[in-house]
């Protein structure tokens, strides 16, 4: 924590106030970040509050200070993210701080784009201002997680989900899979998928699950892009992801697709991303998939490509949904597939964020350990 002011009351404790406004549009911002801001006076007492609600929306320190021509002159402004100094769809929220006459700014983290970081800080106090630094740091960056990742690497930021038994197997040598989880896991998986701007699965998947790839738990959910990686771009047309037209679908193949296939799939709505080599790799798909605004990305399967993303260390969270249940058979499918390890030393490392009980079922949220995954 970064102070150069004493404050009469908790300032942490007002900073988490204001990250839980910012959570209140959690995946609901993108490509933007989530940001919350409370205006308090020297005594710590909310004078007004705001938080960045969508894209193109007004953003957290607009919504807070518009009521005021000119603030108090001892308040305070608290706000998760360093304020932004740059033209976008909106102003710069530093010419409003400093247009309204704020003297203190509280922030909790610096921005991670380029075009922002420090840049935001430097202005206000060139101009006077106080600027007390990474209040809260933490849990200001890590509900950014999205943010973070693709505004600096210009790549979607990646969750694998996968329900497995205990043994880790994610269904019968015949490919049976209904049901490996229970309705609590099922449900919260579905949740998942509104909260990512598109989730991926690959033919296998497709043909043996026919899933589709849809939210269907919450309410008013934000459904998902769709997108299939199939190398020549085979997928039946009685597919959920043919038949269902309502959100984008893309189709990630190699440069063997046949061009009559892929004029075929573009006059029924798909977008075909034909790579340059004959089995498409996973850092160009999801650089390709970024040209097209995706920011975030839910991997479903199957085991094989997730393997792939495994072997190209593209994973940035798992969501492991763990049953009671034990299959014992070595033909049965693991979530991970084949990740081609020669020895126990290049295991990829995950690091456990969180466990839950979610009925008879184990969800375990984990991200890589970057030293050891990068």
């Amino acid at each position: 924590m970064t102070t150069d002011a004493t404050f009469k009351f908790d300032p942490e404790k007002i900073m988490r106030m204001a990250v839980d406004l910012a959570k209140k549009a959690l995946y609901l911002t993108e490509p933007n970040p989530v940001v919350g801001a409370i205006l308090v006076d020297e005594h710590g007492q909310v004078l007004s509050t705001g938080y960045h609600k969508k894209a193109g929306a007004p953003h957290a320190e607009v919504v807070t200070l518009d009521q005021y021509s000119e603030v108090p002159s001892s308040s305070i402004l608290f706000v998760t993210l360093e304020p932004c100094s740059h033209t976008g769809k909106t102003p710069p929220c530093v010419d409003l701080i400093l247009k309204k006459k704020v003297k203190t700014v509280v922030i909790g983290t610096k921005d991670p784009n380029p075009r922002v970081s420090g840049r935001g800080i430097r202005r206000l106090r060139s101009h006077g201002v106080k600027v007390v630094e990474n209040i809260c740091q933490t849990e200001c960056w890590e509900m950014n997680r999205v943010f973070n990742k693709h505004i600096v690497e210009r790549i979607p930021f990646v969750t694998v989900k996968s329900a497995a038994t205990l043994d880790g197997r994610i269904a019968m040598p015949s490919g049976e899979s209904q049901w490996i989880t229970g309705e609590k896991a099922r449900a919260y998986g579905h949740r998942l998928r509104s909260q990512h701007q598109a989730m991926a699965v690959g033919r296998t998947t497709l043909v043996n699950d026919n899933p589709q790839l849809t939210d269907r738990i919450s309410q008013n959910a934000r459904q998902p892009q769709r997108v299939v990686f199939s190398t020549l771009g085979k997928v039946s047309d009685d597919s959920f992801f043919m038949q269902q037209t309502g959100s984008k679908r893309f189709i990630i193949a190699g440069n063997g697709i046949n061009p009559k296939v892929v004029r075929e799939l573009n006059q029924k709505g798909v977008t075909v991303l034909v790579a340059d080599t004959g089995r498409p790799g996973i850092q160009w798909a999801l650089k390709t998939l970024y040209t097209f605004d995706i920011c975030s990305v839910l991997l479903e399967g199957g085991s094989e490509l997730i393997g792939s993303f495994v072997q190209e260390k593209m994973i940035d969270q798992l969501y492991l949904f763990l049953s009671g249940k034990l299959i014992g058979r070595n033909a049965a499918p693991s979530w991970c597939g084949e990740t081609g390890l020669e020895c126990l030393s290049d295991s990829p490392l995950f690091t456990f964020d969180h466990i839950e009980k979610l009925g008879e079922d184990l969800l375990l949220i984990c991200h890589p350990r970057k030293n050891n995954y990068s």
